[in-house]
């Protein structure tokens, strides 16, 4: 009698599973997935709770991989600043999905030629949809130079929506379903900074001082820098700000990365294909053209047949947001590619700058800086376009040019926060002719 009734509990409880499993809770899940994970840990790190480098906070668990004791001042850093971080995220099963490691992307076939493979920089902050909460728990205990593995439940990372590989800011990476725990790995804290522009500012400097011979003095205008470049036309004529400037152009990072060209032979030897065909031509009386700062004041300085170069802050360019990675098939007729990651980070990185540059007008201008320098760092003319293409997109039937338009691919480089831009322009002559740039023997 007693072993029947031990039988009829086991059934009990085996019941009780499958109803609970038939319609389980959000609540019910998270614990289920907690247990797991736990059980998980136990498993492959059984000595977790008392090797001493592991610590477990709410269902995160992190193991410090680099320690830094050298000196006192070391402190960890505190949120509302930012930070550079390098990492590498995988399933449990060592599956990559995620990585800023150009090997790794040989590694696992994801390698793009238009990626930047660099540490990433992100405000550290709970409320931005670039810094998950099992992250933020690790970042929040570290000094710089550490290096941690962080373990944590998928509610801790995107929960059930997963991390679309077609969404995550860098060209030809996988994505991780939903509901599925993961392996922050290598986490490594390289940099933070409680004001970057400060810093972008001594970067460009030392830049143009190391470079081009240039000083501070010297600037077009504060954070922008202008340099005519050799063989110089005898006779200049400028370009009228009412006319059309035809030009070809390389722009590139600090480090030399090309991020985007029309020439030719540079895109062959950067990317090893051409995306981008044909000169530039900018109505410079269209004052509403979606173009940036720096690249506009820049041009307004030039002349029919120069040749010059200009690098500027990212208060001139792509600001405190940056701009995602794009890697779609352009058609008219499908809203559903559009990656909306650049206006969410420009909603969360306002509140950044609302508390540190005082209260100003959202996203046209003014931070309360006492500077109009500072005026561009969220791209007004970038976010309301972008604005504009996410909710008001025509769903009317797509014509035979636009059918055309689905075999294109817009394809760009991902740009980061605080990102100083370099662009060497080569205008064209009144007559709007000229042979491409050739950079087949640089």
């Amino acid at each position: 009698m007693m072993k029947l009734l031990k039988i009829l509990a086991v059934a009990a409880v085996a019941m009780t599973m499958v109803v609970g499993c038939a319609k389980p809770s959000e609540g019910d899940f998270d614990a289920l997935q907690a247990q797991s994970l736990a059980a998980w840990m136990d498993k492959n790190y059984p000595d977790w709770k008392t090797s001493g480098d592991w610590i477990e906070v709410d269902g995160v668990y992190i193991k410090w991989l680099r320690r830094v004791t050298e000196s006192a001042t070391d402190t960890i850093i505190k949120p509302g600043n930012w930070v550079r971080i390098d990492y590498t995220g995988k399933t449990l099963q060592n599956d990559v999905f995620y990585t800023r490691n150009a090997q790794v992307a040989k590694i696992q076939g994801t390698f793009n030629r238009r990626t930047h493979y660099v540490p990433d920089m992100v405000y550290l902050s709970e409320e931005n949809t670039l810094m998950h909460s099992g992250t933020y728990e690790a970042l929040t205990r570290m000094k710089v130079g550490e290096m941690v593995k962080v373990v944590m439940p998928s509610g801790r990372w995107s929960g059930a929506d997963g991390y679309s590989s077609t969404n995550v800011g860098y060209n030809g990476q996988f994505g991780l379903d939903g509901n599925v725990p993961l392996v922050v790995d290598n986490l490594e804290l390289l940099e933070v900074s409680a004001d970057p522009i400060v810093q972008e500012n001594k970067d460009i400097s030392a830049y143009v001082k190391e470079r081009w011979n240039m000083n501070p003095a010297d600037s077009l205008s504060e954070g922008l820098y202008y340099q005519l470049m050799t063989p110089m036309p005898f006779k200049r004529d400028s370009v009228a700000t009412d006319s059309t400037l035809t030009c070809y152009y390389k722009a590139y990072f600090l480090d030399g990365f090309v991020f985007d060209s029309n020439i030719d032979s540079v895109q062959m030897r950067a990317w090893g294909e051409i995306v981008n065909n044909g000169p530039l031509e900018w109505d410079m009386s269209d004052s509403s053209t979606s173009m940036i700062a720096g690249f506009k004041e820049a041009c307004l300085e030039a002349c029919y047949g120069d040749h010059f170069r200009t690098i500027f802050t990212s208060a001139w360019g792509y600001g405190i947001s940056g701009s995602s990675a794009t890697s779609t098939t352009i058609s008219s007729s499908s809203d559903s590619d559009y990656d909306y990651s650049s206006y969410y980070n420009y909603l969360n990185y306002y509140n950044y700058m609302n508390s540190m540059y005082g209260y100003g007008s959202y996203g046209y201008g003014g931070y309360g800086y006492g500077n109009s320098y500072y005026n561009n760092y969220y791209n007004s003319a970038y976010y309301a376009s972008l604005y504009a293409s996410m909710y008001n997109q025509s769903s009317s039937s797509s014509s035979k040019e636009d059918e055309e338009e689905e075999a294109k691919v817009r394809i760009s480089t991902e740009i980061l926060p605080f990102t100083p831009l370099i662009f060497e322009i080569w205008v064209c002559a009144n007559d709007g002719s000229q042979t491409t740039p050739d950079h087949n023997k640089e």
